[in-house]
């Protein structure tokens, strides 16, 4: 017997016909495949009440047993003065529906358990955390699923409003009054060109690809933060570079090489994506080693002006704006703010990686022992 799924219109419809039929309540059971207390619940809660002008506010006692209408009555066209009743597929249908938004509406939870819930929920987005963040961090308090939790907030019952929530609230859109103009007309691109990085990825399908940004700062900062991501991964390391330019770049990977080794180096970082930033130009200085003075790395730039040709990193760089704000000053920051800020980032749980956060993934792949030379590097300030 089908007890647990909600009646269709057709349903109703056969219901409707078998009483006027005058069908016995099994019988209906055995056409339809429910349950017969489901089709006598069915009935009595979506039977409506006929309007007629001698009526009383008496109830026929034959409206206690099947089939609770007056449909196949003897006295239905005589001289009746109870009240009367009828089954209608289509406005039992209307009514089923209207019962089921409204059990759906507000929220399912004593008091007790909201008052926890949404202390829970302020103190996360307090912290700059996204909603499905602070679920799995709180899985074991939190019983209800992200879809809900986003509908609370929306809804307005919880102290979180959207306007907390990072990117809930649309920006408006960019007005751009003139393009970046990059002195780069001497750099040599060949080979190092978007269609060339494509080429490659074909022949080498399973390399290792990076993606390098810098965030961009007000035009007063002195600072700006290097964001260095494996996608794979969701692995992000950045660092604060003071007056940044090629050179400062070039230390950037050569002491990467140092702490883990030109080997390992050349491992795990063997491909590096990026813009025409002016910081980048050394292309030489990023893909060769200063001890072996072999290739570590190839490097390729993206397109003038299509940022969406290194996607995760720009929308890494939406993530690290919850701590670097837009037209805020970083100059105040320091290395060990970038540092523990990056470990936030390496610390969030993913739901592309089930759950699961970019330091455990980065260390169930690469070790972490790996990890924790590569860490490191953000220690040194270079000025």
């Amino acid at each position: 017997m089908k007890t647990w799924k909600h009646m269709s219109e057709e349903t109703r419809k056969i219901i409707c016909s078998c009483i006027s039929h005058n069908k016995k309540l099994v019988e209906i059971s055995k056409i339809i495949n429910y349950d017969p207390r489901a089709i006598s619940k069915e009935v009595k809660r979506n039977r409506k009440p006929v309007d007629y002008s001698n009526k009383t506010e008496s109830k026929c006692p034959k409206l206690n047993r099947w089939p609770y209408v007056c449909t196949n009555c003897k006295n239905r066209y005589r001289d009746c003065h109870f009240d009367k009743f009828i089954y209608d597929s289509k406005i039992a249908q209307k009514q089923a529906d209207a019962n089921l938004i409204n059990s759906r509406k507000g929220i399912d939870l004593d008091s007790d358990e909201f008052s926890k819930l949404d202390f829970i929920i302020k103190k996360g987005t307090d912290e700059n955390k996204s909603i499905y963040q602070i679920k799995i961090e709180n899985k074991d308090s939190i019983n209800k699923s992200i879809s809900t939790l986003y509908r609370y907030v929306n809804n307005g019952y919880l102290k979180t409003k959207r306007i907390d929530l990072p990117y809930a609230v649309k920006y408006k859109k960019r007005k751009h009054n003139k393009k970046y103009e990059y002195t780069d007309n001497k750099i040599d691109r060949s080979n190092h060109t978007y269609l060339d990085y494509l080429s490659y990825i074909h022949k080498h399908p399973n390399c290792n690809v990076w993606q390098l940004d810098f965030l961009g700062t007000i035009k007063s900062d002195s600072k700006n933060i290097l964001s260095f991501i494996l996608p794979n991964v969701h692995f992000t390391l950045l660092d604060i570079i003071n007056n940044p330019n090629s050179k400062k770049v070039v230390e950037f990977f050569d002491d990467l090489e140092n702490i883990i080794g030109i080997e390992c180096f050349k491992d795990l970082i063997q491909v590096i994506l990026t813009d025409r930033d002016p910081c980048f130009n050394d292309i030489e200085g990023i893909c060769f080693s200063k001890i072996t003075g072999e290739e570590r790395c190839k490097l390729f730039f993206c397109d003038p002006y299509v940022s969406n040709q290194k996607p995760h990193v720009e929308n890494m760089n939406k993530q690290i704006r919850k701590f670097f704000p837009k037209r805020k000053s970083i100059d105040n920051h320091t290395k060990n703010s970038v540092r523990k800020h990056n470990m936030t980032l390496l610390n969030s749980p993913i739901k592309s990686l089930d759950g699961n956060t970019p330091k455990d993934a980065f260390i169930a792949v690469y070790g972490e022992d790996l990890f924790n030379k590569i860490f490191d590097i953000v220690n040194d300030e270079r000025k």
